[in-house]
């Protein structure tokens, strides 16, 4: 169906659903900061409150505990549901009724199915009384379902209906996928039907928690320190990585699914293979020089570290993904699954291409086998105008990251800025001087800007999140270079709500958003898997078509779970055996098409809103962060005898920042504040990070006021540098009208060391103290230091004051002993007229 036709159909059911139509027009996306999903500026982009009205509200409801995801026609069909009692009382006369909806002729009437009125399915057997349910207890109970008799395959929307008294208790909802008749009978006539291809990404992800704060170390790689051992759960046997590439490897490996692996997290396992412990904290980036005394007393940093004991399996780990990933499709995320969009919104264009051009190599590295190239997995599942214009980054036929890393991009870029510097020549400054870690200006995103890819850039995006609403083509010309591929954003949205932290698509359909935990894992597992089949079998062409359908890419989340990718994979591989879908590789279904009618220009356009996006408030603290990460990194120097770089020092600070604006969790109702919370813990962990670097290099006078012997005396400061790499830097100063400081353009300090400085000033003639406030900056003049507050003045002036003050103190004296004399003469000739 196209997506004109599916926007009519959902706009036809919103009034019945009891919902608001959804907006007419592209949705503006901002918020000022992080807000619960109860929040009223934002519940009802979570979730519409008019679905599914009452249900589970009064300490009653129900979960699907087992029911098959495929029947056969003419079987009736045994599925088990439990009854939860939250109350304080036994609960007595309930009831439970299997019902049916209309078969699904499309994911658009399966997703209403979801939100309808029991009233709009059909009694499908014989009702169950419940025996009594125990106070906070629940009680198991088998109920069937009629048989079906189908000649082809179907799928239907079913229901389990808890009543007390005849009324609604709760209900739990699912799709099934019935079996037709005629493949009981292969001989029988039949129209000809010409199926899909069907591509299968096949995501592998976990949130990463090494410490925040880290910073590069070379030639050998710093000592990893995470803070819990979640990570080393996931890939120990049974865990939930693990048993991912189990599913994998016994039902994916073909060439039309392709894993896509998140770059972080094998950089994160590789390293955990080679030992690493756990705390809360790290030692402090930069050498901090301190008394003897100051130390006395002073707990050891790393006191409180305990070893990783997932060494052993993360080298396990590793060696089954290469087994199961060798000569096979691999496709990268973004570095950590980051959300793109708030990546461009810092407008830190050093932050977009860690997210987008590091990944695939890193992934080659750790995997040793080619991964595909120029091709984007956005987290959101979308692109806005924002982010298009960095999509050029992923361009990996351009990058040389393999042969000179990022640092040689760096350097590239740093030989050929010609900025110009808002500061005069002999580093006098104006007006109030702040570094960028506290600009508070919202960011540019124009600074994300990429250059025109050479090979065209694929993003792989929603199918209703651009302006082109096209049935007969995947693809959208959103810039020179960059097209998007769509994907079908209802079968998406039904994939993303499994598992235990279901989630919200920010392009789903925002009138039928409702909370999904409502139904259980297993309910939510079956209605994925059919989906799945009612997409594909959507695109079968029955009889003679002069028009091809277009393919299916089965786009599950990124954190979803092994019974999840299990029900899935069942059945792409049945849909394969019945001829419903033909396997289709990834680099077929993203590859350009050779007639350029098919390549329709367009835009990103978002039409529903996102309540997942990142707030301005943290975006803008990652854009502080990302923005004095570059200043640190243009005042570091290289230096021969020194094999770490200026870039690697501080490349571990940028992917902090990556890390801190994942997609993974935010998408979750019942998740997102954990989510937001992880954000807001990192980003300040970074930030007191690099505080700490800021101050480990500083200007140091030898005390606030300096007393000149003359006018050419030199104003002595020592610059100081606690980082392992040199710093080239500059002085920059503020004083009052006439007041000049000769600063040395440009110098170099040592790493962890200092660098005594000499400058001459030429200040107005008069008695007073010169008050000078000095920075140290980068060549180009941004403040990388917190101020110094001096106070010049010279000997002449301060003989000059000392002479008028003891000239002052000597007349007062003399005024005083003039007094007291004629107070005593006074007394002297009133005592002799009394005798006289």
């Amino acid at each position: 169906m196209s997506r004109s036709k599916r926007s009519a159909a959902l706009a036809a059911v919103a009034c019945a659903a009891g919902c608001s139509v959804g907006l007419p027009f592209a949705v503006a996306q901002s918020i000022p900061v992080p807000l619960a999903p109860s929040n009223s500026a934002v519940a009802d982009q979570w979730v519409n409150s008019q679905i599914r009205l009452g249900e589970g509200t009064q300490g009653l409801n129900i979960s699907l505990i087992d029911a098959p995801a495929t029947a056969p026609s003419r079987d009736t069909t045994h599925v088990t549901v439990r009854v939860h009692n939250d109350g304080a009382e036994p609960a007595d006369d309930l009831v439970l009724t299997p019902r049916r909806g209309p078969v699904s002729g499309s994911l658009t009437d399966a997703r209403v199915a979801t939100v309808a009125q029991p009233g709009e399915y059909t009694p499908a057997g014989d009702a169950v009384t419940v025996p009594t349910v125990p106070p906070n207890g629940h009680v198991d109970v088998k109920v069937t379902f009629d048989a079906e008799d189908h000649p082809t395959t179907v799928t239907r929307p079913v229901m389990v209906v808890l009543e007390n008294a005849g009324a609604i208790m709760d209900t739990e909802r699912w799709h099934m996928t019935v079996l037709g008749t005629a493949q009981e009978t292969p001989g029988a006539d039949e129209p000809e039907r010409t199926p899909a291809g069907m591509s299968v990404l096949y995501p592998i992800t976990a949130p990463v928690d090494i410490v925040p704060g880290e910073t590069g170390e070379a030639p050998n790689r710093p000592p990893l320190i995470l803070s819990s051992e979640q990570l080393a759960g996931q890939i120990a046997p049974g865990g939930r990585l693990d048993q991912l590439v189990d599913v994998y490897s016994e039902l994916g490996a073909g060439n039309e699914t392709c894993m896509a692996v998140d770059p972080a997290l094998l950089d994160t396992v590789d390293r955990m293979a080679d030992g690493y412990t756990v705390n809360d904290d790290r030692p402090e980036p930069a050498e901090k020089r301190q008394r003897l005394r100051d130390s006395w007393g002073n707990p050891d940093t790393g006191k409180d570290s305990t070893q990783g004991t997932g060494a052993d399996d993360a080298a396990a780990w590793l060696d089954k993904l290469r087994a199961a990933a060798k000569d096979k499709c691999v496709l990268a995320m973004p570095w950590a699954n980051t959300d793109l969009e708030a990546v461009a919104r810092t407008g830190n264009r050093w932050l977009m291409r860690e997210a987008l051009e590091r990944g695939p190599f890193t992934a080659e590295r750790v995997l040793g086998t080619p991964v595909m190239r120029n091709v984007v997995l956005p987290g959101s599942g979308y692109l806005t105008e924002k982010t298009v214009p960095g999509m050029g980054w992923a361009d990996h036929s351009q990058s040389r990251v393999t042969e000179v890393g990022m640092q040689g991009a760096w350097e590239e870029q740093t030989s050929t800025t010609t900025e110009t510097a808002d500061h005069e020549s002999d580093g006098r400054v104006e007006g109030e001087q702040q570094t960028t870690l506290d600009n508070p200006a919202m960011p540019n995103a124009a600074g994300i800007t990429a250059p025109q890819p050479a090979q065209a850039v694929r993003v792989l995006v929603a199918d209703n999140t651009t302006s082109v609403a096209s049935a007969h083509s995947r693809f959208t010309q959103l810039r020179p270079g960059v097209v998007g591929v769509d994907f079908d954003y209802e079968l998406a949205s039904t994939m993303a709500a499994t598992g235990p932290n279901p989630e919200t698509t920010g392009y789903s359909d925002d009138h039928l958003r409702f909370d999904y935990t409502r139904d259980s894992q297993v309910a939510r597992d079956n209605t994925a898997a059919t989906a799945v089949r009612t997409a594909a079998s959507s695109r079968v062409v029955v009889g003679e078509s002069a028009e091809a359908s277009e393919p299916l890419l089965v786009t599950p989340p990124a954190g979803w779970q092994p019974k999840t990718a299990r029900a899935v994979m069942d059945t792409v591989n049945e849909l394969f055996r019945e001829h419903t879908s033909v396997p289709m590789s990834l680099a077929d279904y993203t590859r350009m098409p050779d007639d350029p009618a098919q390549l329709v220009p367009g835009t990103p356009s978002l039409w529903e809103a996102d309540p997942t996006i990142y707030s301005d408030t943290e975006v803008l603290n990652a854009s502080q962060q990302g923005a004095f990460i570059d200043d640190l990194t243009s005042l570091l120097g290289s230096e021969p005898a020194i094999a770490l770089t200026q870039y690697g020092y501080t490349l571990p600070l940028r992917q902090d920042l990556l890390t801190a604006l994942t997609v993974t969790g935010r998408r979750s109702y019942t998740g997102y504040m954990e989510a937001q919370e992880r954000t807001r813990r990192r980003l300040n962990g970074n930030r007191d990070a690099l505080a700490g670097l800021r101050a480990a290099i500083t200007l140091i006078p030898p005390g606030n006021v300096y007393t000149r012997a003359s006018e050419s005396s030199p104003l002595l400061i020592v610059a100081q540098n606690g980082l392992p790499l040199p710093v080239d830097a500059s002085i920059l100063y503020k004083g009052p009208a006439g007041a000049h400081l000769n600063t040395p353009t440009e110098f170099r300090i040592p790493a962890r060391g200092s660098l005594t400085l000499q400058m001459t000033a030429d200040l107005e003639e008069n008695d007073e103290q010169t008050k000078l406030q000095l920075y140290l900056a980068t060549p180009e003049g941004q403040p990388i230091s917190q101020p110094v507050d001096i106070a010049v003045q010279t000997a002449g002036g301060a003989v000059k004051n000392w002479i008028i003050i003891a000239g002052a103190s000597a007349l007062f004296v003399l005024a005083l002993m003039f007094q007291r004399g004629r107070r005593r003469g006074s007394r002297g000739i009133k005592g002799i007229a009394r005798d006289g």
